[in-house]
């Protein structure tokens, strides 16, 4: 059967497109980052409970949670002075509006910022538990590029918090 060129080229070309969509898919890397937090007997509020008024790692974001009986999965940093904040991002751009890693500023400065426009401020790790009082199971994501393990003993409550889980997301930390 004689077919124009045109349609040789079209059947190649989608061959092509199909063959590279099946490669994307085989190479995709494993959702490393999704854990089915029911398996630790309760549902679990990824960085709190948050929306408009309420941003993601703010104070308000993990009282909703408490409020509603939901676990908290949370995300910590050391600041350029050593004290411990709640925040998920390495930067401050999409949280707060400004250039910037969260290691490179002192508690001073970052206590200046808001979330999101919000009156929420970047919280840290004394006030959220305080906030949060035992009341709800906690897992906790350690984090920050330098592979700093200073950060591990800022974690020692954990020992002594029923229902903490604690977890790096830096293979080089335990």
């Amino acid at each position: 059967v004689s077919m124009p060129p045109y349609v040789w080229i079209l059947m190649l070309c989608g061959g092509v497109l199909l063959a590279a969509i099946v490669y994307l898919f085989m190479i995709k890397p494993a959702s490393t980052r999704r854990v089915d937090m029911t398996k630790y007997g309760t549902k679990f509020a990824h960085r709190g409970l948050w929306d408009a008024e309420a941003p993601e790692n703010s104070l308000a974001a993990f009282g909703k949670a408490v409020d509603a009986g939901y676990g908290i999965e949370f995300d910590i940093h050391k600041t350029r002075d050593g004290q411990v904040v709640v925040f998920h991002d390495d930067t401050l751009n999409r949280m707060c509006g400004v250039d910037g890693r969260v290691e490179d500023k002192t508690l001073a400065e970052l206590r200046e910022l808001r979330l999101l426009g919000t009156d929420q401020p970047i919280p840290t790790l004394g006030e959220m538990l305080a906030l949060v009082d035992g009341r709800v199971p906690l897992l906790v994501e350690l984090k920050g590029e330098s592979l700093d393990s200073s950060l591990c003993p800022k974690v020692a409550w954990a020992k002594k918090y029923i229902g903490c889980l604690k977890k790096s997301v830096t293979p080089a930390l335990p």
